[in-house]
């Protein structure tokens, strides 16, 4: 099922329950809570009210700090052109990390029940991994050999995608999504709750699109290289949505 076929009922609930709420009970945005959140997005908080009896409102910001790690890839060819200082493996350094916004609306079927619908999107980072090599100038001999011969560059191979060095002889790759991911999921839990303190879990995906690689500002296009080494990075390049697990922890204010 696509997405637009799961987001429009669920907007069109939202709407519904919150055209009842106004004539059942002017419960809008009289409570505030503020709360702090952990999970697959990272840590981050977020402030929330209700719009009627049946539909709660978050806004916020999450955090995922900088995961590094190290891989190898392999050269794509060595030419037998001599006077070309060409290493077979390139150690490359990346890192995981974003930042994002998001803007969240809890949907609940059954007034007496914390179980909700959450439909809404996160924005912000687009580029999701970043991915350098760790000795500065170190791939000048390909930049060079390149340079010379044109018509049959070399680089490196990632999965089906082949790095090459930019003029300083540095590669620096990026995997970039969307930046606005619409999110869609189901928990229990009350984003402002009955009593003072409350807690939430949710689960669910946030759709950030089919993602790009990039190298050196360019976007690299798959040459069915064949080739299986990339790792996670390669992994990462392939998924088009993110599974989120959310815990959050919340107090009422007001």
């Amino acid at each position: 099922m696509r997405l637009k076929h799961l987001i429009l009922p669920v907007a069109m609930l939202f709407v519904a329950l919150t055209v009842n709420a106004q004539d059942e009970d002017k419960n809008m945005f009289n409570h505030l809570s503020v709360g702090v959140t952990a999970g697959t997005p990272g840590v981050g908080f977020d402030v929330a009210a209700p719009i009627g009896n049946y539909v709660q409102v978050r806004a916020g910001m999450s955090f995922m700090p900088s995961i590094k790690f190290d891989t190898e890839l392999d050269i794509s060819e060595l030419p037998s052109a001599s006077g070309y200082d060409i290493p077979e493996t390139a150690e490359i350094e990346a890192k995981i990390g974003f930042t994002h916004g998001k803007l969240l609306f809890d949907v609940f079927p059954f007034k007496k029940s914390s179980f909700h619908i959450t439909a809404g999107a996160y924005f912000g980072t687009s580029a999701i991994i970043k991915a350098y090599n760790k000795q500065d100038g170190l791939l000048m001999g390909i930049t060079e050999y390149n340079r010379d011969h044109p018509d049959n560059m070399i680089g490196y191979e990632m999965g089906d995608y082949l790095l090459t060095p930019d003029q300083n002889g540095n590669i620096s790759a990026e995997i970039k999504t969307a930046s606005f991911k619409p999110y869609l999921g189901i928990g229990v839990g009350r984003a402002v709750p009955k009593k003072r303190i409350g807690f939430m879990f949710e689960a669910g995906v946030m759709f950030w699109g089919s993602p790009k690689l990039y190298c050196n500002g360019d976007e690299l296009t798959s040459e069915d290289l064949g080739s299986d080494d990339g790792g996670l990075m390669e992994a990462l390049s392939k998924i088009t949505v993110y599974p989120v697990l959310n815990f959050r922890l919340c107090g009422r204010i007001l």
